[in-house]
């Protein structure tokens, strides 16, 4: 165990063969109980009135994705989560710098409604892909939200008491080699931003303006895997757009207000549809530049108009090289 300056409040201990025979149990289960509820809707279909048979065998099957799949993809959830890496392991090695992540624990949660994310079974994360993105800098480590029974996926977890998480935050800051921040509304995540832009190089830090989804649609897994279905999302998307876009603006204002004048330069007015806001080393504020879906993508989604279906590890490409010494080519 490293020596932290700051009491931990939990060791969570990586549990890597129990998370892979979860995830197992979890895959066999869906697959195999597909194929169960497929084969009794086909004998009902033989058996009975072939119109009731074909009505039975379609509740079955709904029954199924409904009230079971959700629970077993859980199930293979929590398998990943037991055998993901542990912060405490990661600041023991201390040969690579951090990426340390900044954000609301109400941000936990906030999917990624965009294309890339539709080969999964499980709801893909926007904080999954940051930490996948930003990889090559470093492994990424973030404070854990007291109580929860497993660490999200991500960014590995460290857990301190209430009184010493600002203290955490300094650690952190101190080895971290990027700083990456999901912009929310919480008076905890301002004081964090205010202490990395005091702290930190400005040229280590980047800021992500998320498009988030509502409330309702992160509690329900059937919600959330439509809205990042390829086809059948892109209604959901359109639905939803013009609440995720108002409150993606609604916290850009916020951060606009509390941090612009600890810039050396203005920001605009409004975000548009830049997603990613890094410094230079002379603390002036510039914008990654959404790039554009390929024609497969918007072919796939059937959205010529696209501002999410973009993987990070494009956009943020540009910012990993600065980072790791080399030039920014987008600003």
């Amino acid at each position: 165990m490293p020596d932290l300056p700051f009491p931990i409040i939990r060791t969570d201990e990586r549990r890597s063969a129990l998370g892979w025979m979860l995830s197992v149990a979890g895959w066999f289960s869906i697959f195999g109980g597909f194929f169960m509820a497929f084969w009794l809707a086909v004998r009902l279909i033989e058996d009975a009135n072939p119109f009731v048979g074909f009505i039975l065998g379609l509740g079955l099957l709904a029954a199924f994705y409904v009230l079971a799949f959700p629970r077993l993809v859980k199930l293979t959830i929590r398998g990943r989560k037991m055998r993901a890496p542990r912060a405490l392991d990661i600041l023991s090695s201390g040969d690579r710098a951090l990426v340390v992540l900044l954000r609301s624990f109400d941000d936990d949660d906030l999917i990624d409604p965009s294309f890339p994310a539709t080969y999964h079974l499980a709801p893909g994360r926007y904080e999954e892909r940051l930490v996948k993105a930003l990889r090559l800098v470093g492994p990424a480590v973030a404070l854990g939200r007291p109580g929860e029974p497993e660490p999200e996926l991500g960014a590995a977890r460290l857990y301190v008491k209430d009184e010493h998480w600002q203290e955490a935050i300094k650690y952190l800051l101190e080895k971290a080699g990027a700083v990456v921040a999901t912009v929310g509304k919480s008076q905890g995540l301002w004081w964090e931003i205010e202490l990395a832009l005091s702290r930190v190089p400005p040229d280590k830090l980047i800021f992500f303006f998320p498009y988030p989804a509502g409330r309702k649609v992160r509690e329900s897994y059937l919600r959330m895997m439509l809205l990042q279905h390829p086809i059948f999302g892109r209604w959901l998307r359109r639905a939803t757009a013009s609440e995720m876009v108002a409150e993606r603006e609604r916290r850009y204002q916020l951060f606009r207000e509390r941090f612009g004048p600890m810039f050396n330069g203005p920001l605009p007015p409004t975000l548009g549809s830049v997603r990613f806001l890094h410094l230079g080393s002379d603390r002036r504020p510039r914008f990654l530049e959404p790039l554009k879906p390929t024609l497969l993508t918007q072919l796939a989604t059937m959205n010529f108009s696209p501002q999410v279906d973009i993987p990070f590890s494009r956009e943020l490409r540009p910012f990993v090289r600065k980072v790791k010494g080399g030039t920014l080519s987008s600003s």
